[in-house]
């Protein structure tokens, strides 16, 4: 029995890897988008 509550515990800890290492490379995406798009409003704003 206490064989398959460690099983349960490992499992768990490993989703919850999964999901924060996913998080973690989708907030550096966003934001390398937010620089890109800061880049282009400094642009648009030196045109104008």
């Amino acid at each position: 029995m206490e064989i398959v509550i460690i099983i349960g515990f490992v499992v768990i800890v490993l989703a919850i890897l999964n999901i924060d290492g996913k998080l973690k490379r989708n907030l550096e995406s966003n934001e390398r988008i937010i620089a890109r798009l800061d880049i282009l409003i400094k642009n648009q704003k030196d045109k104008e």
